[in-house]
């Protein structure tokens, strides 16, 4: 049997205001800007400590224990990979990494607006740390898609050096040994691209 939540304890668990971690600044829930930074890949984390460095108590024996992210108990948009990669003061604000964000929930595998994925838009940057990211995921289902799907690609590139082996027996070999790690398959995308 369902019973419907009273109003007053929506009002509470459901926070009006929001930090927009690009902006800094905090935007109401219920506006149009709310909703348009959510289409355009931003992430709503009720409470942004999930996806913070983790950083643990200091103990001042007698005098307590100070935790130094009790001050990130607040709900929060995150941008999208591609934003944070670039903006590096959003990180340095915040407390906050590429791998800790992809720890708290946000995937490589995304689809933008600009329909490729937020690993394919990382690799367009040229971003430093990919190898360090996708190795966060890469045992997944979707890094296993992605990575059968890149090499798919190159050993079917027409610029590719003929060889006397045929792409798909390549391919088979590959899959079957899992001989490529993380930075094998990115030396292998950024080539494509």
């Amino acid at each position: 049997m369902y019973i419907q939540e009273p109003e007053y304890n929506k009002e509470f668990n459901e926070p009006e205001e929001v930090l927009n971690l690009s902006t800094n600044h905090w935007i109401k829930r219920k506006e149009k800007l709310y909703n348009r930074l959510l289409c355009e890949g931003y992430k709503y984390a009720r409470d942004l400590t999930h996806y913070l460095e983790d950083i643990p108590p200091i103990d001042l024996d007698e005098y307590g224990t100070i935790y130094p992210l009790a001050d990130f108990y607040y709900p929060a948009l995150i941008p999208p990979l591609s934003i944070l990669a670039r903006r590096g003061d959003i990180c340095g604000r915040c407390l906050i990494t590429m791998s800790s964000i992809i720890e708290g929930g946000m995937s490589l595998f995304t689809i933008k607006r600009n329909r490729k994925t937020s690993l394919d838009n990382l690799i367009e940057m040229n971003y430093s740390s990919l190898t360090a990211l996708l190795e966060m995921c890469w045992d997944s289902n979707k890094a296993r898609e992605w990575r059968s799907v890149i090499l798919m690609k190159f050993l079917h590139h027409p610029n590719l050096i003929s060889s006397k082996y045929s792409p798909n027996a390549l391919y088979d070999v590959f899959i079957k040994t899992n001989v490529l790690e993380p930075e094998h398959i990115l030396i292998l995308a950024r080539a494509i691209y």
